[in-house]
């Protein structure tokens, strides 16, 4: 038993060394991500990432902003890991195809899925993520987060809905993700719970515009329509 837990932890080491050297960056951001739920997204994190890959603590400059190169990393990968598991979602699927509303609100919590591991800790990523240098880089993320669950979803909107429908999205992922680093529920119960509210208002918001643009429509028809009975050309 003793020899095969040695010759596991050899040939883990081996791997992890030849990740290293193929994708430097990835590989420092899985030895890191372990030591995330104890000591945030830190500088204390990528060092004993660092060193668990067997390399200098300094390896941590692998990470070129530090901390919010870290961040970056990480959110590179949850999408890539999220746009792999709605794939498999949608390869598995075997009833019958499902609305919109209905692949938003699976796709949406796929993702969340994702980040509990690191819930508790996400308010410091926030925070590095606010830093005004670090803007543009949390709002790329935040959009293609965005246009990867609507797409997926088979939202095609046309002109000005497919921003409005993108905008509405992110601030319902914005509030849950925040609501979800207080959440103390088992397994987050209460943040998925949170998210079926704020899109079911939004999807009342979205049933007001299309009443209110019926509404419209035939209000002008009938206005239309009132002129030609009075002989009025428009």
């Amino acid at each position: 038993m003793l020899h095969s837990t040695r010759r596991l932890a050899t040939t883990t080491r081996r791997c992890m060394s030849t990740a290293a050297k193929t994708n430097p960056t990835r590989a420092l951001l899985d030895a890191t991500l372990p030591f995330v739920p104890q000591h945030g997204w830190s500088m204390e994190s990528m060092v004993r990432g660092a060193k668990a890959l067997g390399y200098p603590s300094v390896a941590h400059g692998v990470f070129e902003h530090g901390e919010a190169s870290l961040v970056d990393a990480f959110l590179r990968k949850c999408r890539f890991d999220h746009v792999a598991l709605i794939q498999q979602s949608r390869e598995q699927e075997t009833e019958q195809k499902k609305s919109i509303g209905e692949y938003v609100r699976e796709y949406t919590a796929l993702r969340l899925e994702l980040m509990k591991p690191y819930a508790a800790r996400w308010p410091e990523a926030l925070a590095i993520m606010a830093h005004p240098s670090n803007v543009p880089m949390s709002v790329t993320h935040l959009a293609e987060l965005v246009d990867d669950v609507l797409y997926h979803a088979g939202d095609r909107s046309p002109d000005f809905n497919w921003y409005v429908n993108r905008a509405g999205l992110a601030a319902v992922y914005t509030s849950t993700e925040l609501f979800m680093t207080q959440d103390r529920s088992a397994d987050y119960a209460e943040t998925f719970r949170f998210l079926d509210r704020r899109l079911e208002q939004v999807a009342q918001v979205e049933a007001g515009k299309k009443e209110l643009g019926t509404m419209l429509e035939f209000g002008a028809k009938s206005v239309v329509g009132l002129l030609g009975i009075r002989g009025i050309q428009l």
